[in-house]
């Protein structure tokens, strides 16, 4: 019993060896199919991005603020950078230091197309512009009481955005566009906002811009305001015209505030949509995520556009990245529909990598059994090769008893070895009939041996 269990222990090291022998080239095989595709798999989505918005207090820090609650839902840090404005972002943007941000139709730089992409339009932002009613002064032909152009107010002290915001910038258009950018009388205060708002409320300005949306506190906050009027755009439809970026909006009488009747008339207004851009490197997980975040913020009343014209692939100045296009028609793919995100994201970058594998694996995992039996078999045919030098041995009539005495001692030590020997269960059949034949040539040569020994000593014993 004692040599039992070295001997046991031999054989299942041999068959752990047969094992490997045939797993370990698979293996190999699979770590370089992995190890190559590898060098496909996209990056994992970055758990910050920096997002673009506006001055604080103002619509586009407000949008920021409600897309990182939703970015937040996906385990993704958004962070809103608070800038001057439009102009400003699109710096920040070709600087790369930030991920994405939200601009204003009609600001692009030229030449961003290749290095930056449009994801969405999100909004209309009509551009209010409000003065004064006792500073207006009002040609006596006029058949309006109320200004209708950016021209009747020449002379006022106007508030038109900081440097770097797409307000300034889009007055500024308009006011070349009627051609009197450089005529008017017009003192432009870069000023923007709350500031510009407290400014006009206490009369430091005759008139302020804004380009924000209707539904912000301090639009209806400056309705209310007797003093105070909106010019009503009757160039709306003319100007959308020659400004594609600008479409004409009507804000209707009530719409604000029915109760105080708010607007007290229709006005008509022209309005950029506002958009989100990303750099062309950035992750196309933050594409999605964006998206999905626009879709979410369109249940918040919108008081000049109707249900379902945003989020829109529309109304941008550069070419939509390629995801948010099939994100748009297509929605989120199954595995964002029915897995968390982090799951659904780490999934998808694999795919790519598994793929490859389980086309390799497959047929390796076919061929490994009959590999595993064929090295099995072989060594017992290995075997059965030296029983089959040795019976073609004991076939013949003129073996010296040497060579008879030779293979006995190497079949007894073929018999022990495979003694020794641990097989699968499957293979047993085969095993016991080697064991079998073994038993049988050994059992013949000792016969011949015997018979041999026998013939030598009978010529002896006749001599004696």
């Amino acid at each position: 019993m004692a040599k039992s269990e070295p001997t046991m222990q031999m054989s299942q090291k041999g068959l752990w060896w047969e094992h490997l022998k045939v797993t370990l080239p698979i293996v190999l095989i699979l770590l370089l199919v992995a190890f190559t595709a590898w060098q496909f798999v996209e990056p994992a989505p970055p758990q910050q991005v920096r997002f673009a918005t506006g001055s604080p207090g103002g619509a586009y820090e407000s949008l920021g603020q409600r897309y990182a609650e939703d970015f937040a839902r996906k385990g993704i840090t958004l962070e809103p950078v608070p800038s001057a404005g439009s102009v400003e972002n699109w710096q920040l943007l070709l600087s790369a230091e930030v991920d994405a941000a939200i601009v204003q139709g009609g600001t692009a730089p030229d030449g961003v197309g290749d290095t930056l992409q449009a994801v969405a339009s999100v909004a209309y932002e009509p551009l209010f512009v409000f003065y004064r009613t006792d500073s207006l002064i009002l040609d006596a032909e006029s058949a309006s009481t109320q200004a209708e152009r950016l021209q009747e107010l020449d002379g006022l002290k106007i508030a038109t955005g900081v440097e770097g915001s797409g307000t300034r910038m889009l007055v500024e258009t308009l006011l070349a566009e009627a051609g009197m950018l450089d005529s008017l009388n017009i003192e432009q205060i870069a000023v923007g906002g709350r500031a510009a708002a407290d400014a006009l409320l206490q009369g430091e300005i005759e008139a302020a811009a804004f380009v924000m949306s209707p539904n912000a506190p301090m639009i209806q906050e400056l309705l209310s305001v007797p003093d105070l009027s909106l010019v009503d755009f009757s160039l709306a439809q003319a100007l959308s015209h020659r400004l594609p970026y600008l479409t004409p909006v009507t804000l209707y009488h009530g719409v604000i505030d029915p109760a105080q009747g708010l607007p007290q008339r229709d006005i008509r207004m022209v309005a950029p949509a506002s958009y989100l851009v990303v750099r062309r490197d950035t992750h196309r997980s933050v594409v999605q995520l964006l998206m999905e975040a626009a879709k979410a913020d369109q249940g918040q009343l919108n008081l000049i556009t109707r249900p379902g014209v945003f989020p829109s692939l529309m109304y941008t100045d550069i070419p939509v990245a390629a995801e948010a296009e099939y994100f748009f028609e297509r929605g989120p793919n199954i595995l964002h529909r029915h897995m968390p995100f982090w799951l659904a994201s780490l999934v998808d970058r694999l795919v790519i990598l598994i793929i490859p594998l389980l086309v390799i694996l497959i047929p390796l995992l076919r061929i490994a059994p009959p590999a595993f039996r064929w090295n099995i078999r072989r060594r017992i045919y290995r075997w059965y090769s030296k029983l089959k030098i040795m019976d073609a041995t004991l076939a013949r009539n003129d073996v010296p008893l040497e060579l008879l005495q030779s293979d006995l001692r190497l079949i007894r030590t073929l018999e022990d070895e495979v003694g020794k020997t641990e097989v699968p269960l499957s293979y047993m059949e085969e095993f016991y009939n080697l064991r079998l034949h073994v038993s049988y040539i050994r059992r013949r040569l000792e016969e011949r041996i015997s018979e041999a020994d026998q013939a030598a000593e009978q010529p002896e014993e006749n001599s004696a």
